[in-house]
């Protein structure tokens, strides 16, 4: 690790605090966001290409390609992109989502809207 490992464990964890406090639909469009950014790389990769990120990302966790099953494979490749792909953090996003809206809508693949759905489930369950 290198010598900034600490400010980036504070920083990573002060930036999951801030998710969690942050509105749920917002959060939840954020999430979509990047969901959409990383499939939108992830299936304009070549199958070869898939590949020796697979194998790359494989052998930098010790693991034998060879042994993984198709789901094990596909859960290296998507990690290795969430680090590799440019997406902005939660507030930087936020603060831009905000303002220009219209800017990020096309990107969402609309799994953001079972977040109110799912509250209205559990309160009509409650009740």
């Amino acid at each position: 690790m290198g010598q900034n490992s600490g400010k980036e464990r504070f920083s990573a964890s002060a930036a999951a605090e801030h998710r969690a406090e942050a509105d749920p639909v917002l959060l939840a469009k954020y999430l979509d966001y990047c969901s959409a950014r990383i499939s939108e790389v992830f299936l304009s990769l070549t199958d070869e290409r898939t590949y020796q990120i697979m194998e790359e990302a494989a052998r930098e966790a010790g693991l034998t390609a060879g042994a993984l099953s198709f789901q094990s494979m596909m859960q290296l490749v998507t990690r290795k992109l969430q680090v590799s792909v440019p997406l902005p953090d939660f507030e930087t996003w936020t603060t831009e989502y905000g303002e220009h809206p219209e800017r990020y809508d096309p990107y969402l693949l609309g799994l953001w809207e079972s977040e109110g759905t799912d509250q209205d489930l559990e309160e009509d369950h409650d009740r």
